[in-house]
């Protein structure tokens, strides 16, 4: 017993000295600002980032999404290596690299799922200042809830006491009841411009980015000269094209959105810029083995309707045969590299069709927008 006690007794030491470490370190950094939601958060925290740095703030900047990133003072970018088991711990790094660096500002995404998670990475490790909310839709089911109203609950766990929430003006309605114990916060519904009012992600991330901005003092020169310059991760919507033969078609990386709502806006924004009909597009949906509440997501979504979107739909990876057992319709393709899939899918396709790639970035998905870049020419969006 006496051993237990003791052991008991350093343990509750090393949380103390941990929390004073902690503490010391944010109270270092003039700004810290926290990026949440369902998608678009990666590609928020760069433009916000690139601004701030326009605007003569030296910022670290780390993403998590597609890939696991820190964008450096200077705008060079660092892989984060991962070993093991992802962890949130990750974010204390981020506050010492930011302390040794002496930044003004750290911009960051939010890692957590579960919403206990939120709770420590946000309040008790980042403590942010500011706090953008991209989005609120259905992913990680069983973590975060069925509903809006469950999902944006656990977001609301990201809002320290005291801390600025922008949220885009539709979803401001969800977090109108503040969470329990959160004393000052303020939530700043951000408008829809008229300069941009398709309906797309990217639309929503630029006006959540220039009203966290104008708020922080930045002119609108530098808020366009950030945006343009900023780098964005492999995750980005992107089109290419490319030329076979005497037929031209289109590459499109959309593996990122992940879930069925955001995948159908890239889509319509895809189909809008090319002028296209579902008759032109064929699906490339990826799945991932660890993932069975995305493919369940997936599977309702083509029986609703999604599927008559598509000429075709493939389906590569994870759970590709269960869902072929449920929608008869999609084509198992055996695990292949890219070069061999592509080939083999562009071979059938006719001038102009479009190879849309969806479901997740993971595995195949990956190689397949590497071979892309190498093959097609990029076409603007």
């Amino acid at each position: 017993m006496t051993i237990l006690l003791f052991l008991l007794t350093l343990f509750l030491i090393f949380l103390a000295y941990e929390r004073v470490v902690l503490n010391r370190l944010r109270r270092s950094i003039p700004v810290v600002i926290a990026v949440t939601g369902t998608r678009g958060k990666s590609s928020v925290v760069r433009m916000l980032a690139s601004v701030l740095r326009e605007n003569g703030r030296t910022v670290l900047a780390k993403t998590t999404g597609s890939q696991a990133q820190m964008v450096l003072p200077d705008g060079s970018v660092q892989d984060i290596p991962r070993r093991g088991i992802v962890s949130i711990l990750e974010q204390k790094k981020i506050l010492n690299s930011a302390a040794a660096l002496k930044v003004d500002c750290v911009v960051v995404e939010i890692m957590s799922i579960r919403p206990e998670n939120h709770i420590v990475e946000s309040q008790q490790i980042l403590k942010p200042d500011i706090v953008v909310v991209t989005n609120v839709r259905r992913d990680h089911v069983e973590a975060m809830g069925e509903t809006e109203q469950e999902i944006a609950s656990v977001f609301q766990r990201d809002f320290p006491p005291g801390s600025s929430v922008y949220v885009p003006e539709e979803y401001a309605p969800l977090f109108a009841s503040p969470r329990p114990g959160a004393q000052g916060i303020r939530l700043i519904p951000v408008k829809r411009q008229l300069t941009h009012q398709s309906e797309t992600d990217f639309a929503e991330n630029l006006d959540l980015v220039a009203a966290v901005s104008k708020d922080l003092g930045v002119v609108d020169e530098a808020i366009i000269r950030g945006v343009q310059n900023s780098r964005h991760d492999i995750g980005r919507l992107k089109i290419w094209k490319r030329k076979v033969g005497d037929k031209s078609v289109f590459l499109v990386n959309a593996f990122a959105a992940n879930d069925p709502d955001s995948t159908m806006m890239t889509y319509n924004r895809v189909a809008q810029a090319l002028s296209a009909s579902p008759s032109s597009f064929w699906g490339l949906l990826n799945l991932r083995h660890d993932r069975a509440d995305r493919t369940i997501q997936w599977i309702d979504a083509l029986r609703e309707g999604t599927s008559s979107r598509f000429h075709t739909i493939f389906a590569i990876d994870g759970h590709s045969h269960v869902v072929r057992r449920k929608i008869q319709s999609v084509i198992v393709l055996p695990h292949s590299d890219a070069k061999r899939l592509t080939d083999s899918l562009i071979e059938n396709m006719r001038d102009g069709d479009i190879l849309f790639g969806f479901g997740n970035i993971g595995g195949l998905g990956r190689e397949l927008i590497d071979h892309w870049r190498q093959v097609g020419k990029e076409y603007g969006i």
